[in-house]
């Protein structure tokens, strides 16, 4: 006979699949951290700015080049774009 008992076996199985799964999880996670960059500011001379209500005055609602309907609420610009 075996020592452990139907219900342990089941118990040690599932915790051994959300032990794979968190570490699968943490793995992309890192994976992603390590390789993602973040989107950047075009090196030209209209994009020459430094703080973000110069980038707004383009790029706010209602304005000629105003992001796009999938773009986060975020006016922070310099919290995601960067300089190359």
């Amino acid at each position: 006979m075996s020592g452990a008992s139907p219900s342990a076996a089941g118990s040690r199985r599932l915790l051994l699949a959300f032990l794979g799964g968190a570490t699968l999880l943490t793995v992309a996670l890192v994976g992603y951290t390590l390789t993602h960059r973040r989107p950047a500011i075009p090196a030209d001379v209209d994009h020459a700015v430094t703080d973000t209500a110069q980038c707004l005055a383009c790029h706010g609602p209602g304005r000629p080049q105003a992001r796009g309907p999938n773009h986060p609420l975020n006016d922070q610009c310099f919290n995601c774009h960067e300089r190359r």
